[in-house]
């Protein structure tokens, strides 16, 4: 089991268990995988524009508005007119925003504590992500 369809098999069967481990931790929060994805990408303080934020959530546009839209009335992002462009929106990550992805990030930190997931797989996976999608550098946060 060596060929390139075992490497898609392998990379599936490991973001399949993986996600089984963080639903646990989001089962707690009542926060649906979505939504952890935007509050993960958010996380880095910049705020992003709709569009990028569709491509790092892999959610499409009209699914990914429809979240977003849940996510302010939760309070937990807000929407503000970029400072360049104010036709433009930025989304950002919301007080409680912040807290809940500080709590999830340590239960997902302490979830993968014992996986061999060390700074060399790390960088060859994000090796492998940039090598397929060279326009998009991969956001690993574990």
């Amino acid at each position: 089991m060596r060929g390139s369809t075992d490497l898609m098999y392998l990379l599936t069967r490991a973001e399949r268990l993986l996600t089984r481990r963080l639903a646990a931790i989001l089962d707690v929060e009542r926060c649906s995988m979505d939504a952890w994805r935007v509050v993960s990408v958010l996380s880095d303080g910049r705020g992003h524009f709709m569009t990028e934020l569709s491509e790092l959530s892999f959610l499409p546009p009209g699914s990914l508005t429809r979240l977003i839209d849940h996510l302010v009335e939760e309070n937990l992002v807000y929407r503000r007119g970029d400072d360049v462009d104010r036709r433009r929106i930025r989304v950002h990550l919301a007080a409680r925003g912040r807290r809940l992805h500080d709590r999830v990030d340590a239960g997902i930190r302490r979830s993968v504590a014992d996986l061999p997931a060390d700074g060399e797989l790390l960088d060859r996976l994000g090796d492998l992500i940039a090598a397929l999608d060279p326009k998009v550098a991969p956001a690993v946060t574990l």
